[in-house]
């Protein structure tokens, strides 16, 4: 699964909120009601909150890579395979200025006592993305094709192999609906540009089969708070129940800023 490690590899050469984003305009991307993503050939529903933007999913990856590497991806294999095996749906993220305006913390997640990281820590502003992609089925290893809860639970585990993200020890499953979700996740610091990430964050992939297409939705943030809230977006599929991706909350319960995902 180098493809998708590859692919959130140069997506994560863009954060913090801070970094400059390329903003979707025009027609490279299907655009739609705030808040609303709405894809007609899957038949699937996704409301995440409203004050969310869209962007540019292919242009970050080239800047990502760009970061990264010092240059550009168009001759890296890795990187072409990527964009060949991982086929971004939807790439939103939280703008700076309708987050909460505080540091961003990962309380009741994340916990690191040591000396060094103390010494290195920098408040943040928070962060928060979501990401739907379409994992492409014959670029997987040939015995994940033939092995489908195989292949949903490798998905689900690849999403969160960042380096210096320390993940669950595999994935779990439950049901949004009749739908079965496969979810890893894990919290640490990215290794970004070769450096250690001086703040943690905390991310989560859901993997499913529907209608034959292998999905996968990425949430990443910085905030315990706003993570939270961002993974309780809607989704629906088909002419199914509505339902939460992740219905539970991490970390312990804590009042915020709420965000708004419309209602169903």
């Amino acid at each position: 699964m180098i493809a998708t490690v590859v692919l959130l590899g140069c997506l994560f050469a863009t954060t913090p909120a801070s970094a400059q984003k390329a903003v979707a305009t025009g027609s490279d991307v299907s655009m739609s009601t705030a808040g609303e993503f709405y894809d007609k050939d899957l038949d699937l529903h996704f409301n995440y909150p409203v004050e969310m933007q869209m962007l540019d999913a292919n242009a970050e990856m080239e800047s990502g890579h760009q970061n990264i590497y010092g240059v550009p991806g168009a001759g890296d294999p890795e990187h072409q395979e990527a964009k060949r095996c991982v086929l971004p749906l939807l790439d939103v993220d939280l703008p700076a200025g309708k987050a909460p305006q505080r540091a961003a913390n990962l309380d009741g997640v994340w916990v690191d006592d040591s000396n060094a990281y103390k010494e290195s820590r920098k408040p943040e502003p928070i962060f928060a993305k979501i990401l739907i992609v379409e994992v492409v089925r014959k670029c997987l290893p040939k015995k994940l094709q033939k092995n489908e809860n195989d292949a949903l639970g490798t998905t689900a585990m690849s999403f969160v192999s960042e380096p210096g993200i320390m993940r669950m020890p595999k994935p779990i499953w439950y049901e949004i609906g009749n739908q079965k979700i496969h979810m890893n996740s894990g919290a640490g610091r990215p290794i970004v540009n070769g450096q250690l990430s001086p703040a943690p964050i905390f991310i989560m992939s859901m993997a499913t089969q529907w209608h034959g297409h292998l999905l996968a939705w990425v949430f990443t943030s910085n905030d315990t708070e706003i993570f939270n809230e961002i993974t309780k977006s809607l989704v629906r599929f088909g002419d199914g129940p509505w339902g939460p991706m992740f219905a539970a909350n991490i970390g312990p319960n804590r009042s915020g800023k709420p965000m708004t995902i419309l209602p169903k």
